[in-house]
């Protein structure tokens, strides 16, 4: 396990991400870093106008199976547990604070659960200490009820790297196209999404982009309309919007 290097007090929060980041992958840890400040670690859009925002806490997906062991490394990175909120919730989540109280890391395990439920457990190895992309952009357009601020995240992750054009650091269609062709509600969020994505690109253009974002979002909800679908997929999309396909917090939290 590596030592605590930084006093969490000393530096900002985006240090501290791209601090965290490395230490998970050194330490070997089934641990990365999710949300906002893991798409600022990996998209340079995000940080410039108009789409550089504030960011007020870390989150983080793990193994259940290393519950101890996650525990024990944020104890050593300087975070106290908070106590009452990991006994009520440990089986799923965890929460720590930093000790100047400035921002708190949040944990969950295996599974990402908003609008969609989108199992992570296979996917806690990028070598850059975050999810991967393809799931980095998931967990922004799998919300129904999607703000500013996920459109703005996920344009400039597609602003910022390929969609599966061979590039080393591309964003895997193949991942995105397999959950959207076995769950009709997932993928019809993500259509709806991806066409927004690509409307707000066009209003809002980010600056130093490498790619057209609101390109690569169209190609990328081609790709998930072209792709055959599974038996399951069908038998939902005949009931379509009839029954609600997607869950609210207020859902989630229950």
């Amino acid at each position: 396990m590596a030592e605590l290097a930084v006093d969490t007090q000393l530096h900002g929060i985006t240090e501290e991400a791209e601090r965290l980041a490395r230490l998970v992958v050194a330490d070997g840890l089934p641990l990365r870093l999710m949300g906002g400040l893991a798409i600022w670690l990996r998209s340079p859009t995000v940080r410039l106008p108009p789409y550089q925002r504030p960011h007020g806490d870390l989150d983080f997906v793990a193994s259940s199976a290393q519950t101890r062991l996650i525990t024990g490394f944020f104890g050593d990175q300087g975070y106290v547990p908070e106590k009452l909120f990991n006994a009520l919730h440990g089986a799923s989540r965890l929460n720590f604070k930093a000790v100047d109280g400035r921002w708190t890391i949040d944990v969950i395990f295996d599974v990402f659960q908003m609008s969609h439920r989108i199992d992570l457990r296979s996917r806690l190895a990028d070598a850059a200490g975050t999810l991967d992309l393809a799931d980095l952009l998931l967990t922004k357009l799998q919300v129904w009820e999607v703000n500013r601020k996920d459109l703005g995240d996920a344009a400039c992750l597609l602003a910022d790297h390929a969609v599966d054009r061979g590039a080393p650091d591309a964003i895997d269609t193949a991942r995105v196209v397999a959950l959207t062709s076995a769950d009709w509600g997932l993928c019809h969020t993500v259509e709806r999404n991806l066409e927004r994505v690509a409307a707000r690109w066009r209003a809002e253009p980010g600056q130093g982009a490498r790619y057209d974002a609101a390109s690569n979002a169209e190609g990328l909800l081609a790709a998930i309309q072209k792709a055959p679908k599974t038996l399951a997929w069908k038998a939902r999309a005949r009931v379509g919007e009839r029954i609600r396909w997607y869950e609210t917090p207020e859902d989630v939290r229950h």
